[in-house]
């Protein structure tokens, strides 16, 4: 039996294989102390509140429904309006229910998106996608369905009192060329924890509109929430931008639901992408109540 080219680059064992491995490999060692690889720690008084969440739904008939029906392949309409309506009233961001999508989780998230923006185009031409600031993420690597389809930057080291230092985006030396199709960023970013500062944001996200492309914004720890973070950032979305967010980092990895806020035209590729590679998001944890 022999694999394709496809099956030939997604058998790899990948960087991100092995720590999943590993989280795996942890719950299944007796005694080993699980401290959330990535999303957070158990934390009694929020698993008291999931469970409450939880019981509510069982005794209201939502869990069964939840269960046993389909959601469309945007996501559980509900929630699509519930995010809309809190993201409008906290932030004033002039967006709908038709700028949010659901996927099954963010990591598939990236993964549409790195591949609508990146790899060949129709009049023959390749484009990457251009990490401004390394190091990045691991789960990144190797979510290109083309070799080669990632170009990094170094950065600019700040050394800080105490031993310690911040990375900054080196705009003086970065090359956004024409065959950079996205812009993505963490923030905060995973692992080191660097948060790109409001001006750097501004400045991509300036750079992005400039070139016509757009800025991807990895706020899977960051604000509104969950916000895992621990120095000043504002929350940033325009039409150009694409936010990405995720329910894991609230701590309910399993439910694997992860948000988009982008651009209608950019929605509807998802929404389609959904359709054909899952059928729908899943409909654990897309049940949204605001506290």
């Amino acid at each position: 039996m022999t694999f394709s080219l496809f099956g030939e680059k997604f058998t790899r064992y990948a960087g991100i294989t092995r720590l999943m491995d590993d989280l795996n490999e942890g719950l299944r060692t007796p005694g080993a102390i699980m401290l959330g690889g990535g999303n957070p720690a158990q934390i009694p008084e929020m698993e008291a509140y999931f469970k409450q969440l939880c019981q509510e739904m069982l005794d209201q008939g939502k869990l069964t429904e939840a269960l046993c029906n389909y959601d469309g392949p945007q996501g559980k309409d509900a929630l699509l309006k519930a995010l809309a309506n809190l993201l409008r009233d906290e932030l004033g961001w002039e967006i709908s229910p038709q700028n949010i999508a659901l996927t099954n989780g963010s990591q598939s998230a990236f993964f549409y998106l790195f591949n609508l923006f990146a790899g060949r185009y129709a009049d023959g031409s390749r484009r990457r996608v251009l990490f401004p600031l390394a190091p990045e993420y691991i789960g990144y690597a190797d979510a290109g369905l083309d070799e080669g389809l990632f170009v990094s930057a170094k950065p600019n080291i700040e050394l800080l009192p105490d031993g310690q230092f911040k990375y900054h985006v080196d705009f003086e030396h970065l090359t956004l060329g024409d065959d950079i199709g996205m812009i993505c960023v963490s923030r905060p970013t995973n692992p080191t924890g660097n948060v790109i500062t409001d001006e750097e944001l501004m400045k991509l996200d300036l750079l992005a509109q400039q070139r016509d492309i757009p800025l991807v914004i990895d706020n899977a720890y960051g604000v509104p929430f969950p916000g895992i973070i621990f120095s000043d950032a504002t929350p940033l979305w325009n039409p150009n931008t694409i936010l990405c967010m995720s329910l894991s980092k609230l701590g309910l990895p399993g439910s694997r639901c992860g948000i988009v806020i982008a651009d209608e035209k950019v929605i509807t590729a998802l929404t389609n992408m959904n359709g054909i590679i899952s059928l729908s998001p899943g409909s654990m944890g897309r049940r949204w109540r605001r506290k």
